[in-house]
């Protein structure tokens, strides 16, 4: 199916249109008067300012039931709470408290009853049908006072692919979006580059190679103990997914992406018409050749068994493993101990050259503002004070005592889109002596100052070899700081080095059809791909698949999802 590079998440849990008494308030409004600023306040003051009268917003709460909270508090009633009161005159009420496990049923519900609290942090789902039925406010008029310069910084850096996700039909911004980390749920091939060294190969790029390489980590001994023990590629475990959307560290999504098949997602045609990924002849394709792997052994044989696949890592017994930049964490034991030297590369390409991969939706949580909302400015305000004090709570041993992250009102995490490549050239710069310190702008970036100081430490000179011997591993800052840096400088170095072709999901949101048969559809899908892939089942079981996805729902749901889309 020829379509174009753009393909966002489908949620397959129902949206409920049941009416729940206790999600909001059922009896009439009461006609409230918008706060105002003081008459004096400079606009560059307004993301932070004071309001000189209370302004009291009503929320939905989200409770952590296991998190800590000093003694005396609530949940209504903390530190965080108290803050927003004294320093932004800010009064946060909750209509109702509800464990984080029944969050979204409860906003959900009360979505389907229209008695949604004045300010929200929901999921796309939950936004989608929010926008549908015109629940809630545009707040153009309000970012561009109220939005602090960070704040805008981070929604900027999302690009043309986050502005499409906030703004409706209008072209008006709807949402503040908590950008996603764009390459954290990306996955890059991880290998051992003291087993080709060993064997004396070279790091595999293509799919032949990298089958040539697997094969050699299975039948030459690369670690060397005279056992037949290694494995050449690892496969997900019994809790992980062959592919997924999203993060999916162990599963086999690039080998997919090198066919360019894209299982779970919907893909656009050059005609606009959305078509799902699992059903198209890449993907027939890439089970098929996958499949081949698994019967020569070059996949785990225990994929989709094992209970924990970190394990056989840190054991020395994988030689390629499938994860995002911070895998560096999941090898840093290896790492520290000097026992394994791993290297990221993108692999295996596609025929073409070209390194495809699937991406998340440029960000999954939402914070808006309902239609009755008089200060829908204060949403701004309340997020302005995260990103600027966070880190401070932090340092202070605040958040040690009561964690901004369960408490905090509309608490997201707020970075960056393109934080981690940003991060990974400037610490590329830095150690090449191209850039100084007071060149970077660190209210822009959290955690850079810090991994510029311990970098400094870690690193040895050659400043671009990443060797075991070229670590310092011996320092006091290495077991807390290195996994990251191995992450950035040899996780992210792809990301900035190399070239890849995003791939978008087509549709966000839900259909009718969807609310009562996805389910079954995707566990059909699962079972099916694994059955192929060990040779359980013949390739031809996947034509009874597709037939079978068609019939029991799916050529329903697309007909919704394009009409949806008006094609």
């Amino acid at each position: 199916m020829k379509r174009k590079q753009v393909i966002a998440f489908v949620s397959a849990a129902a949206l409920a249109v049941t009416s729940l008494a206790g999600c909001g308030k059922t009896e009439e409004k009461t006609e409230k008067t918008t706060v105002s600023e003081a008459e004096e306040t400079a606009k560059e003051d307004l993301p932070l300012s004071k309001y000189p009268e209370t302004v009291t917003v009503h929320l939905g709460g989200s409770m952590n039931p296991n998190a800590k909270l000093e003694d005396g508090k609530t949940y209504d009633d903390n530190v965080y709470l108290d803050l927003l009161k004294e320093d932004l005159n800010i009064d946060v009420e909750y209509d109702w408290v509800t464990s984080s496990s029944d969050y979204d049923e409860k906003m959900n519900l009360c979505i389907g009853s229209n008695t949604v609290p004045e300010l929200m942090n929901v999921n796309a789902t939950q936004y989608r049908a929010l926008l549908k039925y015109d629940m809630i406010q545009p707040l153009d008029e309000y970012y561009e006072d109220y939005a602090s310069d960070t704040l805008k910084g981070y929604v900027e850096s999302g690009g043309e692919e986050l502005r499409k996700c906030i703004t409706n039909d209008k072209g008006e911004m709807m949402a503040i979006p908590a950008p996603s980390m764009m390459v954290g749920e990306m996955n890059e091939m991880w290998i051992r580059q003291d087993w080709l060294e060993n064997l004396g190969l070279e790091v595999p790029r293509t799919w032949d190679e990298l089958a040539a390489v697997a094969e050699a980590f299975v039948t030459q001994d690369p670690d060397g103990n005279g056992e037949d023990d290694t494995i050449g590629i690892l496969g997900p475990g019994n809790s992980n997914h062959i592919n997924d959307i999203g993060d999916n560290q162990f599963g086999l999504d690039p080998l997919f992406c090198s066919f360019q098949s894209y299982p779970q997602y919907w893909l656009q045609d050059e005609d606009g018409n959305v078509e799902y990924g699992s059903i198209q002849p890449e993907t027939r394709e890439a089970l098929e050749k996958i499949q081949e792997l698994y019967t020569n052994k070059l996949i785990d044989p225990e994929m989709l068994v094992r209970s924990d696949c970190q394990e056989p890592v840190l054991a020395g017994k994988v030689g390629i493993f499938f994860g995002p930049w911070w895998s560096g964490y999941t090898v840093s034991d290896a790492t520290l101990a000097g026992e394994a030297d791993w290297r990221a590369y993108f692999t295996p390409l596609s025929e073409d050259g070209n390194y495809y991969t699937h991406m998340p939706d440029p960000t999954s949580k939402y914070v808006v503002a309902s239609k009755d909302c008089k200060n829908p400015e204060a949403a701004f305000k309340i997020v302005n004070y995260l990103i600027k004090y966070e880190r401070d709570w932090i340092e202070q041993g605040l958040n040690t005592k009561t964690s901004s992250t369960d408490f905090y009102p509309l608490w997201n995490g707020y970075d960056n889109a393109d934080e981690i490549e940003v991060s990974t050239e400037t610490l590329e710069k830095y150690l090449a002596g191209e850039i100084t310190m007071d060149d970077v702008d660190f209210s822009q970036h959290k955690l850079l100052k810090n991994d510029m100081e311990a970098v400094t430490e870690l690193k040895k000179e050659p400043y671009d070899d990443f060797s075991l011997d070229k670590w310092n591993m011996d320092s006091d800052l290495a077991k807390s700081n290195l996994p990251r840096l191995v992450s950035l400088l040899v996780g992210g170095a792809p990301l900035v080095h190399d070239t890849y072709v995003p791939v978008y999901n087509a549709f966000s949101g839900q259909t009718e059809t969807m609310e009562t048969k996805w389910a079954n559809l995707k566990k059909m899908e699962e079972e099916t791909f694994a059955k192929i892939i060990m040779g359980k089942a013949d390739i031809s079981e996947f034509d009874t698949f597709v037939e079978n996805w068609k019939k029991q729902g799916g050529d329903q749901i697309l007909k919704e999802i394009n009409e949806e889309l008006g094609n």
